[in-house]
């Protein structure tokens, strides 16, 4: 698990940061099992075929100092 709540997050080159947060690293394929990107579901997720995981996205509400984060357009 991992928590990427702070406005200095760097999530890569291309994106430098994110909205707030919480990563889960879930072996092998399991977007389905979790009802990942699915409409309407809080969780997305990318398959990692490399390290052999997946990625769970959970977006939240506020940054690590108490601000709103800008809601995510579905």
């Amino acid at each position: 698990m991992c928590y990427m709540m702070s406005k200095q997050q760097f999530l890569n080159d291309d994106d430098m940061s994110w909205h707030p947060h919480l990563m889960f690293f879930v072996p092998g394929e399991a977007a389905k099992s979790w009802g990942a990107n699915l409409p309407g579901s809080p969780v997305l997720a990318a398959d990692d075929p490399e390290e052999r995981v997946t990625i769970m996205f959970v977006p939240i509400g506020k940054w690590s100092d108490g601000t709103l984060a800008q809601p995510m357009a579905h």
